[in-house]
């Protein structure tokens, strides 16, 4: 037996052997400059943008070249499944890429569905070298589905403060939602531990391989906030993919919020999906003709115009354009079109100006400027999101039907947010739906992948919505763990309401990082309503205990031993922490964790992290802690 599996690694020694020497002609003629080949200068600079990117996509994904082996029916040699297509110099394939269609038969076969495939080998390379493999029969075998020796060590692998990619571990049910192609809007649903992160990441870097025009449009990675950006920022380049934007919610706009802490109710109510409708009334609400004839000097003649003649001309605009802004011009050049029109009607003989140059003298008049300014105000972003907190009557007519009367004095109540470098979260959302709403400036994506969505609200989503082209969007998130705005039991309403017109939902039901008895446990206190808890496929190595202690000053001392015992024995801790506390558990924490917020610029450390409930979303460890958990859940209560 065992020299059958000396005899296997050798074998496997020298594939891997040749598919490195391969490797390296290729990257050596990728190396090389072959634009003086070219034949002008448009094709040079081509096939060196050509040369450059295939140099870029070898070189930039880390790891070994290939990670695992498929047998198939038939006379058909092993395929090996990598990151990188690698030929020899006779055109033998060594190793194809995860991405190409031929790879699918190793994440989608399941001994129930084998796809041709006798045999699934998982190999251990780490240095140039094959140190072992684990291999998995699939043909005439068992059709329940079971975890192999590698995916069971790939799980229990300590943290190291990043997240990792997994494509050597991508089950089938992962891959099924990584190379789903939908219209619109993909919604990954899952509890904790499910891996809806790695899908929605791989899946960025598949449909960037499947669609060449698509890294042209540019793909955009959206997370709650920059701890969880910097925790999930190695992922695709790991996977070769360097030219995918990550950002926090709040770096989608040029100008960054103020994170500061808002009332639940507060935020609940502006970041519902009913201020997009306020604001468009709000803005709307002025544009109308004057009640009675206007009347406008041009080439010594009075025009008057009809106040039906005005409003055919704003609907005109209105039903052409979207934005507030380009429908303005559009009615204020055709209304003076229609005032020089109507002003040379019936002259007689040559004229002194044409009709182009009469509607331009009738665009500078100040009788126009006043009917034009009447009918069609302009608006500023700013000026607009102030409207929502002042002037009562104005409002409470625009919300009518839409919010009730104490909704409105919560708006008066709380004031004019302030110039955008002030506003918080909540409300520059609804800055960012005014400047769509009036005169849109935005960098659009092929696609966007928005992780942790359970967190945002209505309001957020729609500033993520609105930039991906035709809204291609993958969403990712735990609907039981909602805690923006209503307790939602359905990902359909809330993304209804963040303007998605086309979804698919699918649910990821099995955990591989969160042990089972943690799942069970978290069961017991999650919302009835909310999504099943997954199934997890481990128990933990140790139980979910409860430690009390009476000391005043015993709890910051009691964490810290604990937190130094869990790091040695398990690896990355992670800290939870209420505000009140933080200063007591940084001072008995200094010199062995490291702090993480909401809005923090660096990543995590793979030792002790101390961080607030909303910022470990989201976040892998090997081990937690939560300090007094009544009082974390007395300030999110939601």
């Amino acid at each position: 037996m065992q020299d059958a599996i000396d005899a296997d690694l050798a074998a496997e020694q020298r594939h891997l052997d040749a598919t490195q020497d391969a490797y390296e002609r290729i990257l050596e003629a990728l190396s090389r400059d072959r634009r003086a080949n070219a034949v002008d200068e448009f094709s040079e600079e081509a096939l060196e943008r050509m040369r450059l990117e295939r140099l870029r996509a070898y070189t930039a994904a880390s790891g070994p070249l290939y990670f695992g082996r498929i047998d198939r029916d038939g006379e058909r040699g092993p395929l090996y499944i990598g990151r990188h297509a690698i030929a020899n110099e006779d055109n033998e394939l060594l190793a194809i890429n995860w991405r190409a269609p031929a790879a699918e038969p190793f994440y989608a076969a399941t001994p129930a569905d084998p796809r041709g495939l006798t045999r699934r080998r998982r190999l251990d390379i780490e240095d140039g070298r094959v140190h072992g493999y684990v291999d998995e029969r699939l043909a005439g075998g068992p059709a329940e589905m079971h975890l192999t020796e590698a995916i069971v060590a790939d799980i229990t692998r300590q943290r190291v403060g990043e997240m990792r990619q997994i494509i050597s571990t991508i089950t089938p049910e992962q891959y099924a939602l990584i190379a789903r192609r939908v219209p619109g809007a993909l919604v990954v649903q899952g509890g904790p531990g499910t891996g809806k992160t790695a899908v929605g990441l791989h899946r960025a870097a598949w449909l960037l391989y499947a669609d060449p025009a698509l890294a042209r449009a540019g793909v955009l990675v959206v997370g709650p906030n920059r701890t969880f950006i910097a925790y999930i920022s190695q992922v695709l380049p790991a996977l070769g993919e360097q030219s995918v934007e990550q950002r926090p919610i709040d770096a989608l706009v040029s100008v960054r919020p103020r994170m500061a802490p808002e009332p639940e109710a507060r935020v609940a109510l502006l970041g519902s999906g009913r201020m997009a409708t306020l604001l468009a009334r709000l803005l709307w609400e002025p544009v109308g003709p004057p009640d009675e004839p206007a009347e406008v000097e041009v080439l010594r003649r009075t025009v008057s115009l009809e106040p039906a003649e005005i409003a055919e001309v704003i609907r005109d605009a209105r039903s052409r354009f979207r934005a507030y802004q380009a429908a303005r011009e559009r009615f204020r050049d055709r209304l003076a079109d229609r005032v020089a029109t109507r002003a040379l009607e019936g002259r007689r003989g040559p004229t002194l100006a044409s009709p182009a140059e009469v509607a331009s003298a009738v665009r500078v008049s100040k009788a126009f400027q006043r009917l034009a300014g009447r009918s069609w105000p302009r608006r500023a972003p700013e000026a607009l999101v102030e409207s929502l907190f002042k002037n009562r009557r104005r409002l409470a007519r625009a919300a009518a039907g839409l919010l009730s009367p104490a909704e409105v004095d919560a708006l008066l109540a709380a004031g004019p947010p302030g110039p955008p470098g002030t506003m918080t979260p909540s409300v520059f959302a609804l800055y960012d739906e005014a400047r769509w709403l009036i005169d849109p400036d935005l960098r659009t994506f092929g696609h966007v992948v928005v992780d942790e969505a359970q967190n945002l609200t209505v309001m957020e989503l729609r500033m993520i919505v609105r930039r991906a082209r035709e809204q291609s969007v993958t969403v990712l998130g735990d609907i039981a763990q909602r805690t923006a705005g209503s307790g939602a039991t359905s990902w359909e309403p809330v993304l209804e309401a963040a303007g998605v017109e086309r979804m698919e939902v699918a649910e990821l039901r099995v955990s591989y990082r969160v042990p089972g008895d943690f799942l069970r446990l978290a069961a017991a206190i999650a919302p009835r309503a909310a999504a099943a808890v997954p199934e997890g496929v481990r128990e933990a190595p140790w139980p979910a205990v409860a430690v009390r202690t009476d000391a005043p000053d015993g709890l910051a001392a009691a964490c810290a031993a604990l937190a130094a015992r869990m790091t040695a024995d398990a690896g990355s801790v992670g800290i939870v922490v209420p505000a009140a506390l933080r200063p007591a558990l940084d001072a008995a924490l200094a010199g062995i964790a490291s702090t993480a917020a909401e809005d923090a610029e660096g990543g995590l450390s793979a030792g002790v992290d101390l961080l607030g409930l909303r910022a470990i979303k989201g976040l892998e460890f090997d081990a937690a802690i939560v300090v007094e958990p009544a009082a974390v859940l007395a300030e999110h209560p939601d």
